[in-house]
């Protein structure tokens, strides 16, 4: 993208905040959703996502215009995550508190659909190489080659991430849609 590259360069020569800026406000709020799926933890995701992108300005240099300036963002985002959860001693209690979360701020998220939030809500069950590999494939549009670069996984664990996920994802969401059936028919 011309514009994206120019702001780039106008970052690198001229060190200008505004262009860099501009950068944020057009990956954040993808980067975020992607460390939500990771860390299923809002205020984790925004405080990640922060450092996500001084790591970002800090490293711009190094981006070389090879690939996508995007998948080069998930990369650092990715990275971030897993020297957080490196550093954290045990792990997230993560379905029930993101579950928990999803539902008490759900009033933010009005126009998100039902079937969004049972996807949101069965994304948040698979393990992190699972939501993570899915999310850049499925819902950001990366090729499984991408997703390997951007994770340094192998492709064929993001292949067998993305499977494995898929496959669960059936099961958790056909079990709910069970369980509501039968709801409605005692009702």
């Amino acid at each position: 993208m011309n514009d994206e590259s120019s702001l780039i360069r106008r970052t690198l020569a001229l060190r200008d905040n505004d262009a860099f800026s501009t950068l944020v406000k057009l990956h954040q709020g993808r980067v975020r959703a992607f460390l939500v799926r990771l860390c299923k933890q809002y205020d984790v995701a925004d405080d990640l996502a922060q450092e996500t992108f001084i790591n970002a300005f800090r490293k711009l240099s190094s981006y070389k215009g090879t690939g996508s300036f995007s998948g080069w963002l998930y990369r650092i985002a990715y990275h971030c995550f897993l020297q957080h959860r490196r550093c954290v001693s045990r792990r997230l209690e993560v379905t029930d508190d993101y579950i928990g979360q999803l539902e008490v701020l759900s009033d933010r998220y009005d126009s998100i659909s039902t079937e969004q939030k049972d996807m949101e809500k069965a994304l948040a069950q698979l393990n992190t190489d699972e939501s993570g590999t899915i999310t850049l494939c499925h819902s950001y549009g990366f090729s499984h080659q991408e997703v390997s670069d951007i994770l340094k996984m192998p492709l064929g664990s993001v292949k067998s991430n993305i499977s494995r996920g898929k496959t669960k994802l059936r099961k958790i969401l056909t079990r709910e849609s069970t369980q509501e059936q039968k709801l409605e028919k005692a009702s």
